[in-house]
């Protein structure tokens, strides 16, 4: 059995929304305005949407950002801009929610080896220049500005239209390797990360097994909570309070993944943000998994912070915390913590 430890983030599923409840938004300034435009003029301008324009208009600006900062500039690539675009046309026909459903499919049918991928997706509609809007709200917020900083070096973006007006930014983010890779390796997955792998080493499957039957979730799950804790203490950041109801959602993703129920990764983050119950104004999520380490909760933990977008969640101006933990009988352990403010 190879040992391995996977990381995701939802780099561009940290929710803020304007309202203490509200359907989740990457910025509260995409919420729609109380617009004097009539129902008659938006359908007319969305009809009239230049959405090549825009997508150009978004890379432009992305770049700009990149090279101010001393970045590298990404090149557009056909393929990445193809599956941007079908999950923009997706999200804007409400064939899929808001939000990033389908990620690691996006990026497996995209074609190209990568060592990491991100993406970024944004709503909004009623403003003379949608572009600026969608990316000075990412921007602001630290989850999809890790996604803009990231070490990627090809995006693709896809925008699509409504007859409501609605305009929907998808941006994908590649970090390509020139082979094509497989998994389990010793640096690099084919799954969806925002780090590479931690190097492997063997062990044996007997040993696995038996490790994952005296799996000890709850304390894993403290050991998560006390070390996120020491970690912002240590950095002068306020400590996370530990709630039941963002617990139970964050166990019941981990069980799932567990399971094979759903694929690693945030697939139904946003449902859980709001069957926590709790109202908010901002989320976010962190999830890894691993297997024939000693010391799953610190592997995790210090996995995530080596990873910006990881970081942005643990630093992030979030108060409550739920953490959850799960294992399987092939000794794979799943982490999910979620954060609220």
């Amino acid at each position: 059995m190879i040992k391995t430890t996977i990381y995701s983030v939802a780099l561009g599923t940290i929710i803020l929304s304007s309202g203490a409840i509200a359907s989740p938004v990457t910025n509260s300034t995409f919420t729609p305005t109380s617009s004097n435009l009539s129902n008659s003029t938006v359908k007319l301008a969305a009809s009239e949407i230049d959405t090549a324009a825009l997508e150009e208009a978004v890379f432009k600006q992305i770049n700009d950002y990149r090279v101010s900062q001393g970045l590298k500039k990404l090149t557009r690539n056909s393929a990445i801009d193809n599956q941007a675009r079908i999950h923009s046309q997706n999200m804007a026909k409400g064939t899929v929610p808001f939000g990033h459903t389908g990620f690691s499919e996006r990026v497996k049918a995209a074609g190209i080896p990568y060592s990491s991928a991100g993406e970024n997706v944004a709503s909004n509609y009623g403003y003379s220049d949608s572009v600026t809007t969608a990316v000075q709200g990412w921007l602001k917020s630290p989850g999809h500005l890790a996604n803009i900083r990231g070490n990627f070096d090809k995006t693709g973006i896809g925008v699509a239209s409504n007859s409501r007006g609605q305009i929907y930014f998808t941006q994908i983010f590649f970090t390509s390797v020139t082979t094509p890779v497989t998994t389990p390796v010793t640096n690099r997955v084919t799954t969806p990360v925002t780090t590479p792998v931690t190097k492997s080493k063997n062990v044996l499957n007997s040993t696995v097994e038996v490790a994952a039957s005296k799996t000890d979730t709850a304390a894993l799950e403290e050991a998560v909570f006390k070390q996120i804790n020491d970690y912002r203490v240590s950095q002068g950041f306020k400590k996370l309070t530990r709630n039941s109801a963002i617990d139970n959602q964050a166990r019941i993703h981990s069980q799932n993944m567990a399971k094979g129920i759903v694929p690693f990764g945030h697939t139904g983050f946003s449902e859980r943000v709001k069957a926590a119950g709790i109202p908010y104004s901002s989320a976010g999520e962190n999830v890894a998994y691993s297997q024939g380490y000693s010391d799953p909760a610190t592997t995790a933990v210090q996995g995530w912070l080596k990873s910006p977008g990881h970081l942005a969640n643990i630093r992030g101006n979030f108060e409550k915390t739920g953490i959850g933990v799960a294992s399987n009988s092939r000794g794979q352990i799943y982490l999910t913590q979620i954060f609220f403010r």
